[in-house]
């Protein structure tokens, strides 16, 4: 039998939390994160801005809705869509009750230890009906259960959301990446500070709880104030992870920060970085940190340093894509970490449609020696 969490009541903390040497989060100068109705949120609209900067959805866990809806029609879509995410979660939770699921459990000095459960007790621990707090600063990350079967499938979603993935049509299955992600935490749990692979763009759709997302831009002045050191081998994905912790102070409490707090999230809860241990992250740029809130998605530029902290016990989805506004930057990139010369990819390669672009990379990977694998390279 998989191991179950120590506890679903809060435990007591063993130990003081590292203080920052300075971090003046009130003096931060965070962009703000522009909230889009995704309802009636067209794909040429969102080209502006996606990829290129965070935004929030909100009303992302419902399907599209026509531009003359009366008033009953939008209420009846929102009802029939909590109805159908209702029955998905309850689905999961009976399906996949016995599958084993690996978690991580934050220790109050800052390390984590990995420990298992089954799917259906974590998924209960985060139940926001519990009536006792769980266990702090427990996250787990489970790919493959949302990908093995069609019924399992997150939905309905924002149709911003559904748009094209040219890895999914486009690549082979043995080296696509897995399209889902489910993700699950407590009240201060955080997830590490890093970048998603490929560079491509990653959403997050938080189905219960609330979230704090932090962003830093991506360059070289970025990784060395985060302390990022380069991979000892190749890495086609180029997923990155720093040691820093964005939230290294935070203090929320087991049972969450309160709601009527949204908007107004005290520093004490949230913290900073620890900057006796990693004095250069406070040349760190925050450019933009933002609150989700359960049935928001958040969509972002997965190659920016991003960290989440969660506020309450939370249940989400994550996935990404790969369209035109980003598929340039992803395929380039994984010919330049391969170091494939340009006579390997043909002079007309970046002028080809975009399936034909990933088909000739795919070619010229296999043909210097990369491996296929299923689930991505």
């Amino acid at each position: 039998r998989a191991q179950e969490p120590a506890s679903c009541r809060a435990q007591p903390s063993a130990g003081a939390m590292p203080r920052p040497v300075e971090f003046n989060r009130a003096a931060a100068s965070f962009r703000a994160v522009l909230r889009l109705d995704a309802r009636r949120l067209t794909p040429q609209e969102f080209a502006r801005w996606d990829g290129r900067e965070p935004v929030i959805l909100t009303n992302a866990a419902q399907g599209p809705f026509a531009p003359d809806a009366s008033d009953e029609d939008v209420a009846r879509q929102r009802d029939d869509a909590e109805g159908a995410w209702a029955f998905w979660r309850h689905r999961l939770a009976q399906d996949q009750k016995e599958r084993a699921l690996p978690y991580r459990r934050r220790l109050p000095d800052g390390t984590r230890e990995t420990a298992w459960t089954r799917l259906d007790d974590f998924m209960q621990v985060v139940d926001e009906a519990r009536q006792r707090a769980p266990e702090p600063g427990l996250l787990a990350m489970e790919e493959l259960v949302l990908n093995s079967e069609r019924a399992l499938r997150p939905g309905p979603l924002a149709p911003v959301l559904e748009g094209e993935d040219f890895f999914q049509s486009s690549m082979p299955e043995e080296w696509r990446p897995p399209k889902f992600c489910l993700v699950l935490g407590t009240s201060g749990a955080r997830s590490a500070l890093h970048t998603d692979p490929f560079g491509w763009t990653g959403w997050n759709l938080l189905l219960s709880g609330r979230k704090l997302w932090r962003f830093v831009v991506a360059s070289e002045q970025a990784e060395q104030s985060l302390y990022v050191e380069r991979p000892q081998q190749t890495n086609l994905a180029a997923h990155g992870e720093s040691p820093v912790d964005l939230f290294a102070t935070a203090e929320v409490p087991a049972g969450g920060v309160p709601a009527e707090r949204q908007g107004a999230i005290p520093g004490w809860a949230v913290g900073g970085p620890d900057l006796e241990r990693f004095p250069r992250a406070a040349e760190a740029e925050v450019a933009y940190e933002v609150e989700q809130q359960a049935g928001e998605a958040i969509v972002f530029p997965a190659s920016w340093w991003h960290q989440t902290l969660h506020l309450t016990p939370t249940l989400s989805v994550a996935s990404q894509y790969v369209n035109e506004n980003c598929a340039r930057q992803v395929l380039d990139g994984i010919a330049r970490r391969a170091e494939l010369p340009e006579e390997a990819l043909g002079a007309e390669w970046r002028a080809q449609p975009w399936p034909q672009q990933i088909a000739s990379l795919v070619e010229a990977l296999e043909a210097s020696g990369w491996v296929r694998r299923r689930g991505g390279v």
